[in-house]
This record gives C-alpha cells, sequence and structure tokens, in this order.
C-alpha cells in the first residue's frame, strides 16, 4: 500500500483502488502505532530506487493473473478493501533490506 496504487499490469476487478487504498491506512494505523512512519520510510525507498524499476524487480510478474501472489488490503476483508498483488517472500526480504535499520 505504500506505493498508493496497485501498477495498470496488475489490476483485476477484485484489485484494491487508490480511495481504498487511502481509506486502509486509518486502520493499519491503528493497528501498528508507527505505520504512518514506516509507509513514509518505504515510500522515500521506493523514489529512491525509481519507481518502475521497484514495480519490475519486487511486484509479481506478469498480468496478475489467478496465479499472481495477493493479500487482501485489511486482513479477512477482501470484499470491503479489495487485495494487492504481493511479493514472494525473497521479495519482501530485499525490500526490508532496503530501509534504514532503527
Amino acid at each position: 500500500s505504500a506505493l498508493g496504487r496497485v501498477p495498470e499490469r496488475l489490476c483485476r476487478p477484485e484489485t484494491s483502488t487508490p480511495p481504498q487504498i487511502e481509506a486502509a491506512q486509518a486502520v493499519w494505523s491503528t493497528l501498528f502505532s508507527h505505520w504512518q512512519q514506516w509507509r513514509g520510510e518505504l515510500r522515500k525507498v521506493i523514489e529512491a530506487y525509481g519507481l518502475q524499476k521497484f514495480e519490475l524487480d519486487f511486484l509479481p510478474r506478469g498480468d496478475g493473473g489467478p496465479r499472481g501472489w495477493t493479500t487482501s488490503l485489511v486482513y479477512g476483508e477482501p470484499r470491503d478493501w479489495g487485495k494487492l498483488p504481493h511479493p514472494q517472500g525473497r521479495c519482501q526480504d530485499s525490500i526490508l533490506s532496503l530501509l534504514p535499520c532503527d
């Protein structure tokens, strides 16, 4: 959700919309006290890395078809909040390694 939108190539009918992603930030902020700070740091890293390069290097490949990795924008509520493409575990680790240590 740090991108604020899903790349067009990965969009499907159940994909979260930008307004859903924005509205969900309040939900995530209640669950994680430093959510906005963490999301902001991640956005800085994405911008420094290059948005298009980040999307190609870390997000699922292809067109987001039925075999693509997705996750509910808000846990357990995909009908209300939609779904996002989800990086594989090794890509998640690589993304986290780009962030500064606490």
